[in-house]
């Protein structure tokens, strides 16, 4: 099944694992090691060697951040998988848990990469109490469909 809930505002995610490509970057060179992962990820045609896929959405989880956003993090490119442990991880890929906490979720519709990259803009901009955890972009079915183009940004967030 390729679906997924789609909501906008607060909610609380489960941890789960991401198996897929993976970079560490910072936000003077993002635009450009990002695009070449996004590249890769394609050309590989990762999905097809991710082992225990729960389905064809793909996630973009940044995580394992040396600071705020401005400090280098980790880039990773996959989808979501069943169980723990990363005894079923290919060597070229890495293997992410994102973390039980609330996640504020915005939606960036429409024209792309330009969506997105404003959506990111407002969020560096704006005052969210980050947990700099993790936080991830989740490209459903929705984004596949043109006109809709929808990226869910989740974006950690500290308890309050």
């Amino acid at each position: 099944m390729n679906q997924y809930e789609v909501k906008a505002g607060l909610a609380e995610v489960d941890e789960f694992d991401v198996v897929g490509l993976s970079i560490v970057t910072n936000n003077t060179k993002a635009a450009e090691d990002i695009n070449a992962l996004w590249e890769r990820f394609f050309k590989e045609s990762t999905g097809q060697y991710v082992p225990d896929k729960v389905n064809d959405n793909i996630y973009a989880v940044y995580s394992d951040y040396e600071g705020d956003h401005e400090a280098p993090y980790r880039f990773t490119i996959g989808y979501r998988v069943t169980g723990g442990g990363g005894d079923g991880t290919p060597q070229s890929m890495h293997r992410i848990t994102v973390q039980d906490q609330q996640y504020v979720i915005m939606s960036a519709a429409g024209q792309q990469p330009k969506a997105l990259i404003e959506t990111w803009e407002a969020i560096w901009s704006g005052d969210l109490p980050r947990s700099f955890t993790t936080d991830f972009e989740l490209y459903g079915p929705r984004f596949f469909e043109d006109g809709i183009n929808e990226v869910l940004v989740h974006i950690g967030i500290k308890n309050q």
